[in-house]
């Protein structure tokens, strides 16, 4: 009798003791919300989050892809002008869609063409940087491509189906975070690409220009905020027409930071 009292005595210490050292992990992580890590926030997008560079093809017809050194990308130039209290990461693929894959690849290398599909990919990069508190999506631009026989109206409803997805939050359902805010960015104007990509982008410029009027109301039935890159620094202006010079990624990091401090103060 008088053992198996101790090893009851032995086995209750031992409980005790493990869910004493259990309950300052516990205590961690019930304290982990936004008051004491701050907003954090990922921004998902293409080659023009990524600040990709425009370089001419060479005798044998190769481009090589390069980018802005990171700090000049208009995400962390946002990130520059939040300043503390706010956390950003990038989730950024040149030559990715809404929600299209491309079979003939794209972007720097050899990428499986599903992997360029921004819906497919989405849930996974949300899980891998949770918990978050804000997501920014640019998206669309790639969809533009003639092989795509896309409007703007269909790439509105894509970007739709993108903040639905966010908003819903069945990516982080074991978990005890609230879903993330989303700001939806209409990417900004492109000319054609005539000047670099022949018929690549044929009928660009004018479904970019009118695609703001599409796609606002969409995402905004969604629950998303809205901002037009078009509005703020109008057709990318490198020398292939599709992408972002270093001035624009400044002046859209300092426009969609205004936009984000605004959505956080008013608390909308």
């Amino acid at each position: 009798m008088r053992a198996a009292h101790l090893k009851v005595l032995a086995f209750s210490a031992g409980a005790a003791l493990l869910g004493a050292l259990a309950a300052p992990a516990a205590c961690a992580a019930d304290e982990a919300p936004a008051a004491q890590r701050g907003v954090r926030i990922l921004v998902y997008g293409d080659s023009n989050t990524f600040g990709w560079v425009a370089s001419p093809k060479d005798a044998d017809g190769r481009v090589t892809v390069s980018r802005l050194n990171e700090a000049d990308t208009w995400p962390r130039q946002m990130a520059a002008r939040l300043g503390d209290g706010f956390e950003v990461k990038v989730d950024a693929l040149g030559g990715r869609t809404t929600d299209l894959d491309e079979p003939r690849g794209s972007g720097s290398g050899r990428i499986p063409g599903e992997s360029f599909n921004g819906l497919a990919t989405l849930p996974a990069s949300l899980s891998a940087n949770m918990p978050l508190d804000l997501v920014i999506v640019m998206l669309g631009s790639n969809d533009l491509k003639v092989a795509h026989d896309r409007t703007g109206y269909d790439i509105a409803l894509a970007l739709g189906r993108i903040t639905s997805t966010i908003t819903k939050g069945r990516w982080q359902q074991k978990t005890a975070y609230a879903a993330p805010r989303v700001l939806v960015v209409a990417p900004p104007w492109l000319d054609d690409g005539k000047r670099f990509y022949g018929d690549f982008f044929a009928g660009a410029l004018a479904k970019s220009r009118a695609w703001a009027a599409d796609i606002e109301p969409v995402v905004r039935a969604g629950g998303a905020e809205f901002l037009d890159a078009g509005a703020v620094v109008g057709a990318a202006d490198q020398v292939d027409g599709v992408h972002l010079t270093q001035q624009e990624h400044r002046s859209l990091g300092e426009a969609v930071g205004r936009k984000v401090r605004e959505m956080f103060a008013t608390g909308r």
